[in-house]
């Protein structure tokens, strides 16, 4: 029976003295390195959310007897982004029609004042979702969706007019 090989060992020298065996060669500057770059794009992703998103929102979605109280208060905008055709059917008092799907959306919005709270809603929820979103975008800070839209306004037997 043969006798098991053993793996040599190379002595590596610095200045003439042993500085001990050859290890692999890890570096832990390539270890630091890659540490600070993850704990960068952490950063990076979580700090985009926190401070680079613009202002603040109260952009929620509130349920219809939430959104009928607010109509109620001072400086609100009600906002209706359904189509034309939608809008000459019911709609919610005093509500303002502003497209969601046309292309003049975003250019119609800026000019709407953006101290005022908007009451947002659509047929379903969908559109206005969207609306919400670019309002937001747009640096408007005070901002509600009607959750199901009008239709969950009807369904909940709120007041409609034509």
């Amino acid at each position: 029976m043969a006798a098991p090989k053993r793996d040599k060992q190379v002595k590596r020298v610095v200045g003439g003295k042993s500085a001990g065996f050859l290890k692999p060669k890890t570096s832990s500057v390539s270890n630091k390195v890659l540490i600070i770059l993850a704990v960068c794009i952490i950063v990076l992703l979580f700090g985009w959310k926190f401070f680079f998103d613009g202002a603040k929102s109260t952009a929620v979605d509130v349920d219809p007897a939430k959104f009928e109280e607010l109509t109620k208060q001072p400086e609100t905008f009600v906002l209706d982004v359904r189509s034309g055709f939608e809008f000459g059917g019911d709609k919610i008092a005093g509500a303002r029609n502003i497209i969601f799907t046309s292309k003049d959306f975003k250019q119609e919005a800026e000019k709407l004042d953006k101290g005022k709270t908007y009451l947002v809603y659509c047929a379903t929820g969908s559109r206005s979702a969207g609306a919400v979103s670019v309002l937001k975008a747009l640096g408007f800070t005070k901002i509600y969706n009607l959750k199901g839209g009008i239709d969950n306004w009807k369904d909940a037997g709120k007041p409609v007019v034509r």
